[in-house]
């Protein structure tokens, strides 16, 4: 029998086959280069500490500081929180690269996605940086290090266990603490300032600082605004920034969306934002966020409060255009959709999952239409209110030519004036027709955007008063032809610019009734 098996071709195949087959081997990868490669994933420093920080939030802390000290002989940065702190065996695998990884479950709220995050991020600043931690209850902090120098010199991945001369700074205040964490990343090789001559090394610190601001007042400012959270830059508490400018823009219905009946819900609110006309030069400029306005238009991405993409339009093949820069859409994402969205490693980009892309492109081309109206169209920027005007000064006609735009007759105070029956009527209606026909359109079209708000500059804001000396004009005339005086105030109450100043002006109507 066995000589029967062994005379077939194909047995005698496997059985060599079977012979000469080799075990597996193992190929761990080079720690020293590996190392240096994932320096290069693109962080700036604004970029890395966010990353940094977002592990301060995973460990619940309330406060944070940032150092960064220029001074030699030992430049470094250190971010330093009041979290819960770690023991020494979370300290060890929270230094291991790679130490949760992207297929395992997160708790809510944790914005951690690869676990690359505070390694990737120190040593893209610097090829040095220490950790102290201390937990609730524990005596004394504990401490690990990576150094490149040192990892190169062993070719292993080996952690140091002692502080640098510079780190020691920081031991005691996490000694004396009840609890926290700090992070010292020296050998500052990839920072700007650091190498600069004296003379020029104070007006670099100063911009980098401030970009580290603006970025992390963007990217953290839910935390900031909503929970309290306080993030300290040197002696300066950092301010989040509201892109939403949220007590002046109208803010849309919100809408929820699901991918998987079991990754949670995906939330989403879109805002109209009030044009410049609307807005002082002080709130102008800060709404325009740290990358300009056409920059900031489209979807915010937010992973459990903490802003991923400040303002896109996705991969839906839309384009940021001038007239669509009041479209801000807030999108929450749990992290529970990662892979469907394609989070990366720095937590700076996403994609809609094709599941939802016409969701988000119907949601998209809504916002989109309603912040070119407030832009485009004098009467409606001028809006929006919860209360939209039925009757707009000015009114948009397309034609076969183009488009024009024209004084519309049937707005209440208009036609009370074109039809009062008196001498000047006919004299009045060409006038109106000469404004329209002498619009300086081309030459509007050529100022810088923010020049176009479509008043006088330093022009002072609507006077009550003489919206209620019109109001009180306007409804009598439509009294005298025959309609009730409650339809009349509401005819008129509802027309730009009234709607906008109703309150302040059934006040004002009110308190001369009172007077009189």
């Amino acid at each position: 029998m066995l000589g029967a098996w062994l005379s077939s071709p194909s047995r005698r195949g496997e059985a060599v086959a079977a012979k000469s087959r080799k075990k597996p081997e193992s190929v761990p990868p080079s720690a020293a280069d590996l190392i240096e490669s994932l320096r290069d994933f693109g962080y700036t420093l604004s970029t890395a500490l966010a990353d940094l920080i977002d592990n301060s939030l995973a460990a619940l802390a309330s406060k944070i500081e940032i150092v960064v000290d220029p001074s030699f002989p030992s430049p470094h940065i250190a971010v330093l929180d009041d979290g819960l702190g770690m023991d020494e065996e979370r300290l060890v695998e929270a230094m291991r690269m790679a130490t949760i990884g992207p297929l395992a479950a997160r708790n809510t709220g944790d914005l951690g996605r690869f676990g690359l995050g505070m390694k990737t991020a120190s040593l893209s600043q610097g090829r040095c940086f220490t950790v102290i931690t201390k937990r609730r209850g524990k005596a004394e902090p504990s401490i690990r290090r990576w150094d490149l120098e040192h990892v190169r010199t062993v070719n292993d991945w080996e952690l140091l266990a002692e502080p640098t001369p510079t780190a020691e700074q920081y031991l005691e205040r996490i000694h004396g603490s009840k609890h926290g964490t700090a992070i010292i990343v020296e050998q500052l090789d990839r920072v700007t300032f650091v190498n600069l001559p004296e003379t020029m090394k104070a007006t670099a610190l100063a911009s980098v600082l401030d970009d580290v601001r603006r970025h992390l007042g963007m990217v953290f400012h839910r935390f900031i605004a909503e929970d309290g959270l306080i993030v300290r830059l040197g002696e300066t508490a950092i301010h989040g920034w509201d892109p939403y400018v949220t007590e002046l823009s109208t803010r849309l219905p919100t809408e929820q969306l699901r991918l998987h009946s079991l990754k949670g819900n995906i939330e989403i609110t879109p805002f109209v934002l009030p044009h410049h006309s609307r807005l002082t030069d002080e709130e102008h400029e800060r709404a325009a966020g740290p990358y300009g306005w056409n920059a900031h238009q489209g979807f915010y991405i937010y992973r459990c409060k903490r802003l991923i993409v400040p303002g896109t339009w996705l991969n839906l093949k839309l384009k940021k255009e001038e007239h669509l820069k009041l479209a801000r859409i807030r999108v929450d994402l749990p992290n529970t959709m990662d892979a469907e969205w394609q989070l990366n490693v720095m937590k700076s980009h996403v994609a809609a999952p094709s599941a939802l892309r016409d969701d988000f492109r119907r949601i998209a081309a809504d916002v989109r239409r309603q912040a070119s109206d407030v832009y485009r169209v004098r009467g409606e920027r001028q809006a929006p209110t919860q209360n939209k005007p039925e009757r707009f000064v000015w009114c948009r006609q397309s034609t076969r030519t183009g488009v024009r735009y024209k004084v519309d007759r049937t707005h209440p105070v208009l036609k009370s004036l074109l039809h009062a029956g008196c001498d000047h009527d006919r004299l009045l209606s060409e006038v109106v027709t000469l404004i329209e026909s002498t619009l300086p359109i081309a030459s509007m079209l050529q100022e810088h955007p923010k020049a176009i708000d479509g008043s006088v500059p330093n022009e002072p804001p609507l006077d009550i008063e003489v919206l209620v000396d019109v109001l009180l004009h306007t409804e009598q005339h439509f009294i005298r032809t025959g309609m009730r005086p409650e339809e009349a105030r509401k005819l008129v109450l509802s027309s730009e610019p009234f709607v906008r100043f109703k309150s302040e002006i059934l006040d004002r109507v009110r308190s001369r009734t009172n007077d009189s």
